[in-house]
């Protein structure tokens, strides 16, 4: 017998990429190289550039020095990204960008100019980033935060909020105070004594705002980066950038109410001394450490963990090996999300859960008729347990209360587009199907329109199954046979339900060209 050769381990192989940051004070870059065995990435450029978009909250536009600084920032990037070879670079934009109603000017220039396509995404996009950033952070330090975890970016233009329950981001939010917004705001008493109680009574009232909504339940971690809340912990903490890369620092409480209150007596000038920075550098501080313990005071915590990540690390993790990429969230964690909207509207869970049930083994069985996929499946699914959060506005137009409350509600893992038509989706669950005047369906482009009006015609037949809201009817199966679409039920008393559907099938009817029958379990 011959022995076998032992099979060599596949050989690893790296890719470099570059992701772009641009921010309220800073553009910032890393130029990375990936592991195909999805290991640590490697930083092998760590690029900032100072820009100032203060004026987008101050004038509501981005002055053309701001755009310069902007393009000659994504120039020198691209001229390092191009070095190791790389073409394609993913940028983002946040809170300034998104503030500036002349943004869309600036991405153009890059665009033509540069070839880079920079996204201004929103609040959702935002917290999934950060969220996905802190998931590297935890698998890299082999740690779990079981139960509700606060999730918190305390930026220079904004506050990005994320609620996470056992690991899945189901909430997210965003809050106008950020460090600089706040510096902005409140100049003309920087070099007064009333400068740092007026911000802690600012701060008081931003951490109540933000956690007044939020779905009711304890908070069980609270985790805040940024830059200057780092800045504080090492401060605090003697902690290094570089004892603390890549890892989690606690920060305890007490010490910071303890810092803010000596710094609240302290000159501009005694600050930035005791602080070891510039006036500005400690005035930014302040902001950060005062809603640091304000949140904690309201939500019980002893510390605050401070992860040392950035959004640049949330848009390397979707570059990943095995990653799906941009503004993306499995079925299961958009479920999630989807029954903390259910729950924040008032909503019948168990008839939702029930609903989306239905529909997606009408999906299931029907895809023949449709040939649609899994992220189309996805949405279905989601569609279908938020279909009725409209009724929270009122029962009459529900369907249209839920359509507007989908599209003004931040939900992290669609893009634009899907988010667009899961509202429509929710929207035609009853009542009229789609007709020429409804803008909001005919904006989509074509090919979503069809798909949309396959879901919703789908869903309909769900909701139509479950009148009484009782879930009744939990399982289905369906034939196709003599021209109809035939849905089995195991129950034989199906009078109402005929009665239903024989008024909601009608847009099945029309887009599948199949009349529905609902069939009742036989006698034995």
């Amino acid at each position: 017998m011959h022995s076998q050769a032992p099979v060599p381990p596949p050989l690893t192989t790296t890719r470099q990429v570059a992701v772009v940051d641009c921010g309220t004070s800073s553009v910032r870059a890393f130029i990375a190289q990936l592991q195909s065995d999805g290991g640590d990435p490697e930083i092998l450029e760590d690029l900032s550039f100072p820009v100032d978009l203060t004026d987008s909250f101050v004038s509501g536009k981005l002055s053309r020095q701001a755009m310069d600084g902007v393009v000659e920032a994504f120039v020198n990037i691209a001229a390092s990204a191009k070095s190791y070879g790389i073409g394609t670079i993913r940028a983002v934009g946040t809170s300034a960008l998104r503030e500036a109603t002349n943004s869309d000017v600036l991405v153009e220039r890059l665009r033509t100019n540069q070839g880079i396509d920079l996204e201004i995404i929103d609040n959702a996009e935002e917290a999934r980033l950060y969220c996905e950033a802190l998931r590297l952070v935890l698998e890299r330090t082999k740690r779990e935060l079981p139960g509700r975890t606060l999730m918190i970016d305390l930026g220079g233009g904004s506050t990005c909020i994320g609620l996470i329950t056992n690991g899945k981001l189901v909430h997210s939010v965003d809050e106008h105070y950020g460090s600089v917004r706040i510096l902005e705001q409140f100049h003309s008493l920087r070099d007064s004594g009333e400068f740092a109680l007026t911000i802690d009574r600012y701060a008081l009232g931003a951490a109540r705002m933000m956690l007044d909504r939020l779905p009711k339940g304890q908070i069980n971690h609270l985790v805040i980066t940024s830059g200057d809340v780092r800045k504080l912990c090492s401060l605090l903490t003697k902690a290094t950038a570089k004892t603390a890369k890549g890892g989690i620092q606690p920060l305890a409480v007490n010490e910071v109410a303890s810092w803010y209150q000596k710094m609240q007596a302290m000159t501009p000038p005694e600050r930035a001394n005791a602080c070891a920075t510039d006036a500005r550098a400690a005035a930014l501080l302040l902001p950060v450490a005062s809603l640091l313990k304000h949140l904690s005071a309201e939500t019980g915590a002893t510390e605050v963990l401070v992860p040392y990540l950035t959004l640049r690390d949330g848009l390397i993790a979707d570059l990943m090996p095995g990653a799906h990429g941009a503004h993306y969230l499995s079925a299961a964690d958009l479920m999630a999300e989807g029954m903390q909207l259910v729950s924040r509207y008032g909503g019948n869970l168990a008839y939702a859960e029930n609903t989306a049930s239905l529909a997606t083994q009408i999906f299931d069985q029907t895809a023949s008729l449709h040939g649609l996929g899994e992220r189309d499946r996805a949405l279905l699914d989601f569609s279908a347990l938020i279909h009725d959060i409209g009724s929270y506005i009122n029962v009459r137009n529900r369907h249209k209360h839920s359509m507007y409350v989908i599209q003004s509600s931040d939900i992290a893992g669609l893009t634009a587009i899907e988010k667009e038509m899961v509202a429509n989706i929710a929207r035609y669950h009853r009542k009229s199907a789609p007709e020429a005047h409804h803008l909001e369906f005919k904006s989509l482009p074509r090919a979503k329109r069809v798909v949309v009006s396959y879901l919703a015609a789908i869903l309909r037949l769900a909701y139509g199954l479950d009148v009484e809201r009782t879930q009744r009817i939990k399982k289905v199966r369906c034939e196709v046979s003599d021209g109809r679409l035939l849905i089995h039920v195991d129950r034989r008393q199906i009078a109402l339900e005929r009665w239903s559907l024989g008024g909601k099938a009608g847009m099945f009817a029309e887009v599948f060209g199949l009349d529905v029958t609902v069939v009742a379990r036989e006698e034995r």
